[in-house]
């Protein structure tokens, strides 16, 4: 199960020497550096609210690994990544149209951590998004940045 989000072209490809197999939606192994989060970054500006982050991070805890999607695990990342935000850490890397979004927002997301840390965990363990990273050149860079989420999301 996926999904569906709208697509919204970036001007920005291809600027990440990663050797992945959907590589021209990357350009770099931070949360927001692929075409799937930032258009789910655009509609969620224009018209999401907390329900959506719950749906992206139910989407990869409730299926099984090898049903989930890559474009899910990166939404799920970004959503947890948001959590953490509504929480009061955020990611030094938040684009503006997010960060515009969280100020919008102006409430915590705290019943939403438990999930944010289980999806992360999930990803990192155990992902397609994992599979595909392990074998680019840049996956302890991907690595260290989903470390840097879950310990945001820490108590």
């Amino acid at each position: 199960m996926s999904v569906k989000y709208s697509l919204i072209p970036m001007k920005i490809k291809n600027i990440c020497n990663c050797n992945m197999n959907n590589q021209e939606s990357n350009w770099g192994p931070g949360i927001y550096d692929n075409d799937d989060v930032m258009d789910w970054i655009y509609d969620l500006a224009e018209d999401g609210g907390l329900a959506a982050l719950m749906e992206a991070l139910d989407v990869v805890i409730k299926n099984k690994n090898e049903d989930i999607e890559i474009s899910d695990c990166r939404i799920g990342l970004a959503a947890a990544d948001l959590v953490a935000a509504l929480n009061g850490d955020i990611n030094p890397d938040l684009p503006e149209e997010a960060e515009d979004w969280v100020a919008m927002i102006s409430k915590t997301a705290e019943s939403l951590r438990p999930k944010a840390e289980e999806a992360v965990h999930k990803i990192l363990n155990g992902s397609p998004l994992r599979d595909e990273w392990i074998s680019a050149n840049d996956f302890l860079l991907w690595e260290k940045a989903i470390d840097d989420l879950s310990k945001r999301l820490e108590l």
